[in-house]
């Protein structure tokens, strides 16, 4: 099986421990694995059984895919993940408990507070903030210009679930929290740990899972009243949360069912 692995430079040198354990495992595996950098430019001249596409390219996964080539994660996935309004408003289409979510145009006004501000094509925490009144609102609305969408703050603050899914499997779960932060992101300083989920939890996540075809992905959940309840879902996801504090070889799992699932004729 050929196998590319597509990154935007930033990313791919931020992620080079992670990029190795691709070509580790693909060696071990007989997979021909080579590394796509998009600002070198990509050769459609050559091209694999299956892309990873580990930069947020929509429009480059369309059309791989109308090459030929299995996309993970697909386009579709690409464009819904990596918009969070775009999620919000699918997922609201297909009856999802969601926060009351709001999409921030220039004439729009919070209708209470505090409320928690997020670019919808943010992550990692950038730019997610708590805002208490007008002049807080009006001053971030200033300083962050791109697309915003406008959240209920829930109850549990600082405190949020990562759902690792590959194949439409959960894989694991894991618990951030932060004691410093509302924001309880990894790589924010936030602690993990592992996470048993409740037979209700299950159900309620599998049925999300349901409304997608995800290779690989997480989906993050928030704490409200002592339930979970969805938040965003992760197309380029990061594992380090999981390398640190379990013995699961996400990467391993991830490239077992990509090879089991593709058709190289």
């Amino acid at each position: 099986m050929k196998l590319w692995l597509v990154y935007d430079k930033f990313e791919a040198e931020r992620n080079r421990r992670y990029i190795d354990f691709y070509f580790e495992k693909c060696k071990e595996k007989g997979v021909d694995l080579e590394l796509v950098i998009v600002e070198n430019g990509v050769d459609f001249s050559r091209l694999p059984h299956v892309a990873i596409v580990r930069t947020m390219n929509p429009n480059l996964s369309e059309k791989l895919e109308g090459m030929g080539v299995k996309v993970c994660n697909s386009s579709f996935i690409s464009r819904i993940a990596n918009d969070k309004w775009n999620t919000y408003e699918y997922l609201k289409s297909k009856g999802v408990r969601l926060v009351e979510t709001f999409l921030v145009t220039d004439t729009f006004t919070p209708p209470y507070y505090p409320m928690v501000l997020k670019p919808c094509m943010g992550k990692g925490g950038r730019d997610v903030e708590i805002v208490n009144n007008y002049e807080e609102f009006s001053a971030y609305r200033k300083r962050v210009t791109e697309k915003t969408i406008a959240q209920r703050v829930v109850s549990h603050k600082g405190r949020d679930l990562r759902v690792y899914v590959v194949g439409n499997r959960i894989i694991k779960a894991m618990l951030r929290i932060s004691e410093t932060d509302f924001r309880s992101n990894f790589c924010l300083g936030g602690k993990a740990v592992e996470y048993t989920l409740s037979p209700e939890e299950v159900k309620e996540i599998e049925s999300i899972i349901s409304h997608f075809d995800i290779s690989y992905a997480g989906l993050d959940f928030i704490f409200d009243e002592g339930k979970i309840i969805f938040n965003e879902m992760e197309d380029v996801v990061g594992a380090r949360m999981l390398y640190t504090h379990t013995d699961i070889d996400i990467v391993d799992i991830y490239l077992n069912f990509l090879i089991s699932h593709t058709n190289l004729t």
